[in-house]
């Protein structure tokens, strides 16, 4: 490995090792030339990474069927969210899930989509959600008219020497390129009418990562010996590790966040490898052409979590998204004996709201679960959580495919863009999906006045930036 008297490193510092292997590092102050460390922040732009779900969420409005749903999303009293608040809140708001994080969050009520259905509710509401555009094709074939913001950030922000992609994760249960209804929902788009296939084995993204960008980067050597727990990623770069933990000029805490990254990857492959099919591990470079089994899809939706923070950390990309569902989520929980979420999100059965309120609550559990994992990490300036934005939102607002009131939680301030434990109900007509897009990629350090199809407001939404 290069050291600093005779090598610049680029911004993303990583190790390779036998195989192809590509390790990325945390952020390291001892790597980090000392003329800016005063500004450790401005290091690294933050990171976007979204999580999204299907189906809505149980708020006021009329509901499938002429019904009219109960308040049991947001929170009672917009302005500050205080742990306590949101605490008192959690019997009968979803929101309240949440409480422990009530000083980091961000939720934003108001965000409606700009552009009708051409067919498909829940595939309309995807093509829009990250693009701010018009919908074109029809159907379960709806698709965005212009690229997502993760791909604009990844474009421009993602560090040199590494993958100019983001990270497009999927957990559901059908595949790219399946019949009639049964797809994925896509939500990241490389250009108009271009969705990213998003990649469902956790174990394939994990092995895009560690190769830079593709899987077939590491040789099928490398992946064996990972595949059966012969050799760890770090057994692969061992030596590279030694010479790095043995430099003088990195600090204690760079020692700790060294030994922290190097345990979470061997944790990570453990659960990675322990989760697949025999066939699975067997073929290895194969992505996952299968619906997934329903009883692994909460542990699948973890895993995915665990490699976007994994991505985060290791400065892999500055831009993720994870679909949690497809064109519509229609997992079947247990709990419901076999009924799809997305017939209980339309009324279809008894207490289909008690329903799906305990579904949301699931999903919020998850969400929980990725904080928790980002907060774990630390940097020279924090956590890694305060490095960039964690976001949950959905495709539509409730069960009803209402286009108005999109829910939207911000986890992270975006080194300090963006207003925290604020619960902002937007006045009069609220925003646009373009509006919220320009303002997260003004605070990934893309500044965004008009992304997104021409016509509408531009701008960011005024409320939420500090």
């Amino acid at each position: 490995m290069a050291t600093r008297n005779n090598v610049t490193m680029h911004r993303r510092h990583f190790l390779r090792g036998f195989g192809g292997v590509t390790l990325g590092l945390p952020l390291l102050e001892g790597l980090v030339a000392r003329s800016a460390r005063a500004q450790m922040a401005a290091v690294r732009s933050p990171y976007v990474a979204v999580v999204v779900n299907g189906n809505g969420v149980v708020q006021a409005g009329m509901a499938i069927g002429g019904s009219t749903d109960p308040e049991m999303f947001w929170p009672t009293t917009a302005g500050a969210l205080t742990q306590a608040g949101m605490t008192a809140d959690q019997p009968t708001r979803e929101t309240g899930e949440l409480a422990a994080y009530a000083t980091q969050l961000l939720i934003v009520n108001g965000v409606n989509h700009s552009f009708p259905a051409t067919g498909c509710m829940h595939a309309s509401g995807d093509a829009q959600l990250l693009t701010g555009s018009t919908v074109v094709g029809s159907s379960n074939k709806a698709l965005a008219g212009g690229p997502s913001i993760d791909t604009i950030i990844a474009t421009q922000k993602n560090p040199p020497g590494g993958t100019v992609d983001p990270l497009a994760l999927h957990a559901g249960r059908y595949s790219p390129g399946g019949t009639g209804f049964d797809i994925p929902g896509y939500i990241s788009y490389i250009a108009a009418s271009q969705p990213r296939s998003p990649q469902a084995s956790p174990y394939q993204a994990y092995l895009q990562i560690v190769g830079n960008g593709a899987s077939a980067n590491v040789s099928a050597t490398a992946q064996q010996l990972i595949a059966t727990r012969r050799k760890s990623v770090n057994d692969l770069v061992r030596g590279q590790i030694q010479q790095l933990l043995a430099r003088k000029d990195l600090s204690s805490g760079d020692i700790q966040r060294l030994n922290q990254h190097f345990a979470a990857i061997r944790d990570l492959e453990v659960q990675v490898t322990n989760r697949l099919s025999a066939t699975e591990v067997a073929s290895m470079q194969a992505v996952d052409p299968a619906p997934y089994d329903t009883a692994n899809h909460l542990a699948i939706i973890k895993l995915h979590m665990d490699l976007m923070v994994f991505a985060l950390s290791s400065d892999y990309t500055r831009a993720i998204t994870l679909k949690i569902g497809d064109r519509e989520d229609d997992h079947p929980f247990t709990e419901d004996g076999g009924t799809t979420f997305h017939t209980i999100s339309h009324r279809g059965v008894p207490n289909a709201v008690t329903k799906h309120d305990r579904i949301v609550r699931t999903h919020f559990g998850l969400y929980k679960y990725f904080l928790d994992a980002l907060a774990a990490v630390t940097t020279p300036t924090g956590t890694l959580l305060d490095m960039g934005l964690a976001i949950w939102t959905n495709q539509v607002a409730n069960g009803a495919h209402s286009y108005k009131g999109v829910p939207w939680i911000i986890a992270g301030t975006a080194n300090g863009y963006l207003k925290t434990g604020q619960y902002v109900v937007l006045p009069g007509a609220g925003a646009t999906t373009n509006q919220m897009c320009n303002t997260l990629l003004t605070a990934a350090g893309v500044p965004t006045t008009n992304f997104g199809a021409a016509g509408q407001p531009g701008g960011v939404i005024t409320q939420l930036v500090k």
